[in-house]
């Protein structure tokens, strides 16, 4: 039997916006990832994520700890995907998002390759008017391998549930129901609003959709589509920003420097 990694094998990567005087405010801290911020306004920002150091080898355990102030619009591109190598591993977000806030981040694939056991979780919790519009691409071992075992979940909250999902599937034994022989689950989740669905799509009861495709190959997939549009529609619905306070309070400095070693901060 594997055991799973429970406490971060480094300091927590973290990412934090709130609004400013003339700009937002950006916190970034280096963990097992590296942000790096790209662009930032008056009520949004952008930041690029690449890894810190080799991710996932046995025994690592990365936490990202996300902070949207109210009002506020964070926008995270992966610079590169992940994998999870032989062993066992971890991965857990937590994502928090103030009152009329916007979390947009498409994630690349997370690989999960031969003898890899991989253990990952998403928390999002939203305040009032808050959204989120995710991607998310699991593929189970690298080209013409037979991948490991995954266990994946997500649980998104505003005032009350919204989606909880959980998947656990094995390249070495694939179940009928689950994933069957496709080897690839390309999703790309909406919460917190509607997007324009087509049928096949889940529709959630709260505000909130779900695109899914399975398949063999990543670049089979037809959610790029998918994401452009939804991201259009979450966009156009980008209000001025909230002057509600947030109820939440990030239990760290909000302004922490983006690289420990140069000092840089945004202020």
């Amino acid at each position: 039997m594997t055991t799973l990694a429970t406490t971060p094998t480094a300091e927590p990567t973290r990412i934090s916006v709130h609004p400013g005087e003339t700009r937002v405010r950006v916190g970034l801290v280096t963990g097992p990832l590296a942000p790096r911020l790209i662009d930032r306004g008056t009520s949004s920002a952008t930041v690029a994520i690449a890894a810190a150091q080799m991710l996932l080898l046995d025994g690592d355990a990365v936490l990202i700890e996300i902070e949207v102030g109210p009002g506020c619009t964070l926008d995270i591109e992966d610079v590169g995907g992940t994998v999870a190598y032989p062993g066992t591993s971890s991965w857990e977000v937590r994502a928090r998002v103030g009152a009329g806030g916007r979390l947009l981040w498409r994630g690349l694939p997370f690989v999960v390759t031969a003898d890899g056991d991989s253990r990952r979780r998403t928390e999002i919790v939203l305040g009032p008017g808050a959204a989120a519009l995710i991607r998310e691409t699991l593929v189970l071992g690298r080209h013409g391998e037979i991948g490991g075992r995954i266990d994946a979940g997500l649980t998104a909250t505003r005032t009350g549930p919204l989606l909880v999902e959980r998947l656990v599937a094995s390249g070495a034994f694939p179940g009928p129901g689950v994933l069957g022989t496709h080897r690839v689950i390309d999703s790309v989740i909406a919460l917190g609003y509607r997007p324009p669905t087509v049928p096949g799509d889940l529709v959630l009861e709260q505000p909130g959709a779900v695109a899914r495709r399975l398949g063999q190959h990543t670049h089979a997939s037809d959610l790029d589509a998918v994401w452009a549009a939804w991201r259009a529609t979450l966009r156009e619905d980008d209000g001025p920003p909230s002057n509600v306070p947030s109820t939440e309070p990030w239990t760290g400095d909000r302004d922490e420097p983006a690289d420990r070693a140069s000092g840089r901060t945004s202020p």
